[in-house]
């Protein structure tokens, strides 16, 4: 996904707002505002769906809580993985964007947050990529509190054999994953708990993660949409491609440890996302595609669309 600058300027009076608004909306699902936004615009969405789309989150979104500080001292990471983290998380990453640039900040921030990427779906590294995008500083800010909050470390074994032959193609160790440790259960605790087995571990080290990591997961994980339908089967789509814009912000010496994180979280959402055989869906052409996504009002639809 090419670095996009927002040219619509209806769009910046969306970002400032959003402001106002905590990290879930009212049931608990991410808020995902502004990447849904930014995305209809890329698509081409006229101003009055923009608008239609921000009036209709803001009415689910919650409010922002009471603004915290950052305990005097205390190392940034200490509270990642804590859900009551947000707000201090928030006034933290505001103060380190006011005062450093955002590059040099993503790339400080990016390697440790990336071993705990599969929290929420993948929704900090989603809601980071769409931020970092925007160009938009309280908006990234926000989105890095909540990757921080939503940091989900998985447990790893060592000394664990590959189940086979170690080799760059994701394909054979994705197939043994659903066969060998599926899950019927949801959630980080499942994802967690996936990752304990020995099993898990053994699929996962038969691939040996490159620089084309993303290139390949991503065909495979839309592969597993267009089957299954399974919602978390459009996180992996997404956040394959999230991390495809936020992989310039790795340097070199960092990238095979954030290629690795990243692919561990990936086959752990694998085991727990439910991919089961369906029906295969109605084949359209993209205009129509894109014509529908115009007038949507999901944003996991809209970023599907856009990824």
């Amino acid at each position: 996904m090419a670095e996009y600058l927002p040219t619509n300027p209806v769009l910046r009076g969306f970002f400032d707002s959003g402001a106002a608004f905590g990290p879930l909306d009212r049931d608990a699902h991410p808020n995902q505002r502004c990447a849904g936004l930014l995305a209809l615009d890329r698509l081409g969405a006229d101003e009055a769906a923009l608008k239609d789309f921000a009036a209709q989150q803001d009415a689910r979104l919650q409010p922002a809580p009471e603004a915290a500080a950052w305990p005097a001292g205390d190392a940034w990471a200490e509270g990642l993985g804590k859900a009551e983290a947000w707000a201090p998380y928030r006034k933290l990453m505001g103060q380190w964007l006011f005062y450093e640039d955002a590059g040099d900040m993503l790339y400080q921030t990016l390697p440790p947050l990336l071993r705990g990427s599969g929290g929420a779906g993948f929704a900090g590294l989603i809601r980071t990529a769409y931020a970092v995008q925007t160009h938009h500083r309280q908006e990234l800010a926000d989105a890095l509190a909540y990757w921080a909050s939503c940091h989900l470390a998985l447990p790893k074994a060592d000394g664990v054999r590959a189940a086979a032959r170690p080799s760059a193609d994701p394909e054979p160790a994705l197939r043994r994953l659903h066969a060998a440790a599926p899950s019927r259960r949801s959630g980080d605790h499942a994802v967690q708990a996936v990752a304990r087995e020995a099993a898990f571990e053994q699929a996962v080290a038969m691939l040996v993660p490159d620089a084309q990591l993303v290139q390949r997961l991503s065909p495979l994980a839309a592969q597993a949409f267009a089957a299954t339908g399974a919602p978390l089967a459009a996180q992996l789509v997404i956040s394959a491609q999230a991390l495809d814009v936020l992989l310039q912000f790795i340097d070199d010496e960092a990238l095979p440890a954030a290629l690795e994180d990243y692919w561990r979280a990936f086959a752990a959402v694998v085991c727990v996302a439910g991919l089961r055989d369906a029906p295969p869906p109605e084949p359209r052409t993209w205009r129509v595609i894109l014509a529908r996504v115009r007038g949507c009002r999901d944003p996991r639809a809209i970023c599907l669309v856009d990824s």
